[in-house]
């Protein structure tokens, strides 16, 4: 009775320790979506933050929006969104990677390859997020006029990898998607 309880407990902290991981996720987008994003567009004139532009940007575009943001606006970007976000990184790639695991398992894929799968498709676009804050850190340090092409063009190849490795997750989610629905179609016509 006693390994029972054990496997029960267990279950439970790691079923809490997910719900845990998934709210503070939810709670930081929230907070970046709502409050900081739009706090520094708005800083900026209106221009959309280096991390929401999917294609990327060339010198000439990121040295508008760092003149735009202006040295409050940096500081802003600098210690309060890149600061959230490289928090909001590591925990979407772990809540992200336990969703499609999820997806996939009702697709078909034995446990471990679509938790292998799962986490090989996620962890990337986290790593390329945390990746992408420190390179467009760099440039907000820098007073506007000296960052380089070389290093937007880094903070760049980042942040169009991050996106682009999330539409391939998407993809692989709907596709997963997909197939568990014919699964569950399959169950009801027999």
């Amino acid at each position: 009775m006693r390994d029972g309880r054990t496997a029960i407990s267990l279950s439970l902290l790691a079923f809490a320790l997910v719900v845990a991981a998934t709210t503070a996720t939810i709670v930081l987008f929230a907070v970046m979506q709502f409050v900081t994003v739009p706090r520094i567009s708005a800083m900026a004139g209106g221009a959309a933050p280096f991390d929401l532009r999917l294609m990327g940007y060339d010198r000439s575009e990121a040295l508008a929006l760092l003149e735009a943001l202006g040295a409050a606006g940096r500081a802003e970007y600098l210690r309060v969104q890149l600061r959230l976000d490289d928090a909001f990184a590591p925990l979407y790639g772990i809540t992200l990677s336990l969703a499609l695991a999820e997806i996939l398992g009702r697709a078909g894929l034995g446990r471990f390859f679509a938790f292998a799968l799962a986490f090989l498709v996620v962890l990337p676009i986290a790593g390329f997020d945390i990746a992408e804050n420190a390179a467009i850190a760099e440039m907000l340090r820098r007073p506007p006029d000296t960052v380089d092409a070389a290093a937007v063009a880094l903070a760049s190849f980042r942040t169009t990898a991050k996106w682009a490795l999330a539409g391939g997750a998407v993809t692989v989610a709907l596709i997963g998607i997909l197939l568990a629905n014919r699964r569950i179609d399959r169950k009801y016509d027999a």
